[in-house]
């Protein structure tokens, strides 16, 4: 297989990563007590194996993503690596907390102390911190190196905004912040909005050269060399 169509593949991982937390999402329940956890213990469990499905994928989708921007950005690609190391810490993040997921669904005596399970959510809400910082990371090379177009380098600012209001629900327990409340289920499709795009900019720019630099860019050190 030619490396163009292996760098396809590689970038069309975020499609794979959408269906799979859509299909996860199916399986959404609002357990609060540990009995709740045993009570929906097949569709919790069902749901977490397909989060950590999308989570695996996840981490070859940031390693096509680093590639990419460090195509438009240049070694040595400090800020491509920043994506990477973040989109990383997010994926493990989000796995842990889909084991303390399972974990707790496949209690049988449903004992589970409340302190496991607000530990659990914490997780889940942690987990959007380095994923803010990731799209953070994109936007300065979208911005900076034009590595995605500049719309969509704002868009990812905006999903990264999105990501830290989640990430301050950590240490909200009412208010619009909680939760599960309104606000954040309508924070949570930013992430979806900046990454369909961006997977298909990816796809279509497989096997493509390094961007070019806009005369604006051009460092003091070029124009004296």
């Amino acid at each position: 297989m030619s490396d163009v169509k292996w760098e396809r593949y590689g970038a069309a991982s975020g499609f794979a990563m959408v269906v799979l937390g859509a299909a996860a999402m199916v399986f959404e329940r609002a357990p609060v007590t540990a009995a709740d956890f045993v009570a929906n213990r097949s569709a919790l469990v069902t749901q977490s194996m397909l989060f950590l499905a999308s989570a695996a994928v996840g981490l070859w989708f940031v390693g096509s993503l680093r590639a990419y921007l460090l195509r438009a950005e240049g070694e040595p690609g400090r800020v491509s690596a920043v994506a990477f190391g973040a989109g990383v810490a997010w994926a493990t993040l989000n796995m842990m907390a889909q084991a303390f997921q399972v974990g707790v669904a496949n209690d049988p005596e449903a004992e589970a102390q409340i302190a496991l399970i607000e530990t659990m959510n914490a997780v889940f809400t942690i987990a959007n911190l380095p994923l803010a910082v990731m799209l953070v990371a994109v936007a300065v090379v979208s911005l900076r190196h034009h590595a995605f177009p500049v719309w969509l380098g704002w868009l990812a600012l905006v999903a990264a905004g999105a990501q830290t209001l989640l990430w301050l629900s950590t240490a909200s327990q009412d208010g619009p912040l909680a939760s599960g409340s309104w606000l954040s289920f309508v924070l949570y499709p930013f992430l979806l909005i900046w990454l369909v795009p961006a997977t298909v900019i990816m796809v279509k720019r497989a096997g493509g050269s390094r961007a070019s630099v806009p005369t604006g860019w051009v460092s003091r050190s070029t124009r004296r060399g």
